[in-house]
């Protein structure tokens, strides 16, 4: 596992790929996980108005390939690197209208020394530990990643709800004392995606901020108010054995964005909520450690949100998630984990999700590594409205269960 270990360190930090190529020479390397999914979907209604229970069951199976990132470094001297980070999902195909492509990642990094390093551009900030590797997918040990940070499930969980996905300023730095490092960051970036603007189907640009918003669309028209601020202060050993860390963000959720909560998602209290910023912090907080053959990971977020109309409708506008992931090496090509996690991704309702997760990582070789996980993803909604003034439940229960088989390629 050390060479892994290390491509996942040179990726995290902006160092160039151990490579026979030379310093000035671009450097081509990545990633791709290939995967067969089988999914067992229940959904149990309890209507609030009769009491019947309506049941629904569904079976999915699939092949994709799951993602594949091309990386792009260089190495301009001994002060200066760039990295891209190309990500193809999901089968991609713009022909069909397949999956997606998406830069991720394009970043200058400056480096003064260990205290400083400034990147700029499109980046993955460092909050928490899962954060800024969530794309390096094969070196990670399993296939499905924990719910925020998933990117196939991005829409559904609102990711950006809890961790910031992108920032585009970052001044990062490590300092040594006796047997371990002190790390710190701290980050700026755009308000989340949703206030950015976009091309409507007539070939205008559309924002809810600015209507006249006359630049190509991607660009954030929101102000100075609204852009994401945050950091990470962590500790470490020299020998990576273990690491611990705390992170913060302040921004706004774009409650603004009505149409991304449809009708299935919010109950009409909740709904009431929406149509304004609303000033949001997340809380970060991550440990990981390896004793002997053992190793755990895990992570806690909360999300407090400081926004007048919750307060005046007496409503709980908060959102948390919690990670925990126990492996053991059982052979040193092999390790077996088990994980739970728990969300409460709805803003303002209760609706709690817990994930049950075991599986297992193979490793050939240094560069492939075939998986297996077991999944089981049990969610409680409380007073849904299934159909806006028809059909009313009080309680809404969705289990689900996924078996998937992966193969990690480093490339």
């Amino acid at each position: 596992m050390k060479r892994p270990l290390l491509f996942l360190v040179l990726l995290a930090t902006g160092a160039t790929a151990v490579t026979a190529q030379e310093r000035d020479e671009l450097q081509v390397f990545g990633s791709m996980q290939s995967v067969f999914m089988h999914q067992e979907s229940q959904l149990k209604i309890r209507l609030a108005e009769t009491g019947d229970i309506l049941r629904q069951r569904e079976s999915r199976s699939s092949f994709a390939v799951q993602q594949l990132d091309l990386f792009l470094s260089k190495e301009i001297d001994e002060s200066f690197s760039a990295f891209i980070d190309l990500e193809f999902q999901a089968n991609y195909s713009s022909e069909k209208h397949w999956g997606s492509l998406s830069l991720q990642e394009a970043w200058l990094n400056y480096h003064y020394d260990e205290g400083l390093n400034i990147k700029a551009g499109l980046l993955f900030p460092a909050f928490n530990h899962l954060n800024e590797i969530k794309n390096r997918l094969a070196l990670l040990p399993y296939v499905f990643r924990p719910m925020v940070y998933e990117r196939l499930l991005s829409t559904h969980f609102f990711n950006e709800d809890f961790i910031p996905e992108h920032a585009y300023l970052q001044v990062s730095g490590v300092h040594a004392s006796g047997g371990v490092f002190f790390d710190y960051a701290a980050f700026a970036g755009n308000a989340e995606a949703s206030y950015l603007s976009s091309t409507n189907p007539d070939g205008s640009i559309q924002s809810d901020i600015n209507r006249d918003f006359e630049f190509l669309s991607g660009f954030d028209p929101s102000s100075l108010k609204l852009k994401l601020f945050g950091g990470r202060l962590g500790i470490r050993t020299r020998d990576e054995q273990w690491k611990a860390g705390v992170s913060f963000t302040h921004d706004y959720n774009n409650l603004r964005d009505t149409l991304a909560f449809g009708p299935y998602v919010l109950p009409p209290e909740a709904r009431a909520l929406l149509g304004d910023d609303a000033e949001r912090i997340r809380l970060g907080a991550d440990l990981s450690f390896r004793y002997g053959d053992f190793l755990f990971e895990g992570e806690l977020i909360k999300v407090i949100y400081d926004y007048e109309p919750a307060e005046e409708l007496k409503l709980h506008a908060e959102q948390g998630f919690a990670y925990g992931l126990l492996g053991y090496d059982i052979l040193p090509s092999l390790t077996l984990y088990g994980s739970l996690q728990w969300g409460d991704y709805y803003f303002g309702v209760a609706a709690d999700y817990f994930v049950y997760t075991t599986g297992a990582a193979w490793r050939f070789n240094e560069a492939i590594t075939a998986k297996a996980q077991f999944i089981v993803y049990d969610e409680l909604h409380e007073n849904v409205v299934l159909t806006p003034g028809y059909l009313h439940a009080d309680s809404h229960r969705v289990t689900l269960t996924f078996g998937f088989l992966g193969l990690s390629i480093l490339l």
